[in-house]
């Protein structure tokens, strides 16, 4: 089998056939592309422009983005109400344990619901733009590995996601995602708006970062019954790959929790 013949086979036949000719969709170069600048600016080229600079304020900037991320995520959550998840049988249908729901029980509109997600992938494109505000403001130290591979690997499950499965399902994922993205973008815009503000609600940020522990443990919660199931449709190996990623997730905030706020407390 030649190398077209591989491509064709796994870019080509083993993809859904509704996206398989969208735009960053159809094949893996612009993913490929993207994340290759990204990881190249904010560890390579972004810290070496600004070695013998000093940091951008960028305070306006920042409150624009945050203010751009509310409304994005206020949006997304009101288009997967529309779409259905607002209907108590979608609800028992995710959540219910015993067997695994088919497609056709959840009364959803997939149409929109697959739209919507490759709009999604725009904002999550644009989360890189947090990145780039590190890097210019001279925090470099926040440009963790964790910061990066959580940007990477959800613009890349994304793309999985358009590229191969189209579960609708998975759907109730990203809207609790936006929703707590909701809550996590108004505490940085109070936060960023003077330091009175920041000092005041400041016993949120703990919050902020349960809240976001979760998130991942009702994602898992969602993906494990069918994956647990022999009758269900499920593409279980991504899926395992998925719950993985979002234990390494869980047990990395658990240790930054532990670390910056535990701790802290116990010193008191």
């Amino acid at each position: 089998m030649g190398l077209g013949e591989i491509y064709n086979y796994l870019f080509v036949e083993l993809s859904v056939p509704y996206t398989r000719e969208w735009s960053l969709i159809a094949t893996p170069y612009p993913l490929m592309l993207i994340i290759f600048m990204y990881i190249y600016f904010v560890l390579y080229a972004g810290p070496r422009y600004m070695k013998n600079r000093p940091p951008y304020e960028l305070r306006t900037f920042i409150l624009i983005y945050d203010v751009i991320q509310i409304l994005a995520n206020l949006w997304f959550v009101k288009e997967h109400i529309s779409a259905g998840w607002s209907t108590d049988v979608a609800f028992n249908g995710i959540f219910y344990m015993n067997h695994c729901v088919t497609h056709s029980k959840l009364p959803l509109n997939m149409i929109k619901l697959f739209d919507m997600v490759w709009w999604l992938g725009f904002l999550k494109l644009f989360d890189f733009v947090e990145t780039c505000i590190f890097v210019l403001r001279k925090k470099q130290n926040q440009v963790s590995g964790l910061h990066v591979y959580h940007h990477v690997s959800n613009l890349t499950f994304l793309w999985y996601y358009l590229k191969y499965s189209l579960d609708e399902r998975a759907t109730f994922i990203s809207l609790f995602n936006c929703a707590v993205h909701v809550i996590m973008y108004i505490y940085y815009f109070i936060a960023g708006w003077s330091p009175d503000l920041q000092q005041l609600i400041s016993p949120v940020k703990p919050f902020i970062t349960k809240l976001q522990m979760v998130q991942f443990i009702v994602m898992i919660a969602v993906i494990v019954p069918p994956i647990l199931n022999p009758n269900c449709e499920l593409q279980r190996g991504i899926a395992v790959i998925f719950i993985g990623n979002l234990l390494v997730f869980l047990y990395l905030f658990n240790d930054f929790y532990k670390k910056s706020y535990t701790s802290k407390q116990k010193n008191k």
